[in-house]
C-alpha cells in the first residue's frame, strides 16, 4: 500500500538556512531509494521559516528502508537544533 506524507518543518529564525540545505541535503538521495515514487522539499514564499516535504513510498518496507538510510539518520540526528516545530501527516488520496 503506497504511504504518502507531508512534514511541516518551522526553523527557528536564525536558522532558517541551516534548516534549508539540510533538508536539500536529502533530496537527491531519497529520489534514488528503491521504491520512491516522489520527495519534494518546499519552502512557503510567504512564510521563510516554513518547509514542507512531500514524499511518497511504494510501500511500508520501502519507507522503513529510508529511514535506515545514511542521508536520513544524517538529517534526523542534525535538523533539531535547527527546528522550532514539526508537524507530520499521513495523507491519503481520494
Amino acid at each position: 500500500m503506497t504511504i504518502t506524507r507531508q512534514i511541516i518543518f518551522l526553523a527557528k529564525r536564525d536558522c532558517i538556512e541551516e534548516l534549508k540545505a539540510l533538508l536539500k541535503s536529502t533530496i537527491k538521495k531519497s529520489k534514488e531509494e528503491k521504491g520512491c515514487l516522489m520527495y519534494e522539499v518546499f519552502q512557503t514564499k510567504n512564510n521563510p521559516v516554513e518547509f514542507i516535504v512531500i514524499d511518497s513510498w511504494e510501500n511500508e518496507e520501502a519507507l522503513n528502508t529510508h529511514y535506515e538510510s545514511e542521508h536520513y539518520l544524517h538529517f534526523i540526528n542534525n535538523f533539531k537544533e535547527y527546528n522550532a516545530h514539526i508537524e507530520p501527516f499521513e495523507l491519503e488520496i481520494l
